[in-house]
């Protein structure tokens, strides 16, 4: 038994097979930011990122968590950070390197 396919439809399968692909391969960029690991630097001041976005930032050496008040800022000196230590430390532990805004 053979099933006959139109003309019409045969001419509409690529179009449609077209329309799935792309609407798949323009979603995929989206499903990258679901996928944050952890392990990315920000690119302004070196430091590890906490989330996805890089606006909270791990201060090397001392835990410190440093949130981005100016998280658009690419320049070091202008980039504004507010840090808070871990519960066991003072808040002088936090204080920010040379170089930046503060």
């Amino acid at each position: 038994m053979s099933i006959r396919v139109s003309a019409c439809v045969r001419r509409l399968l690529p179009v449609a097979a077209a329309t799935v692909l792309l609407s798949l391969s323009a979603s995929g960029p989206g499903y990258g930011q679901n996928g944050f690991v952890g392990d990315v630097n920000d690119p302004v001041t070196g430091w590890r990122c906490v989330t996805p976005f890089c606006d909270t930032l791990l201060m090397p050496k001392t835990q410190c968590l440093c949130q981005k008040l100016n998280p658009t800022e690419r320049t070091l000196s202008k980039l504004k950070l507010k840090c808070v230590p871990p519960r066991r430390d003072s808040p002088q532990a936090c204080t920010l390197p040379r170089g930046f805004g503060g």
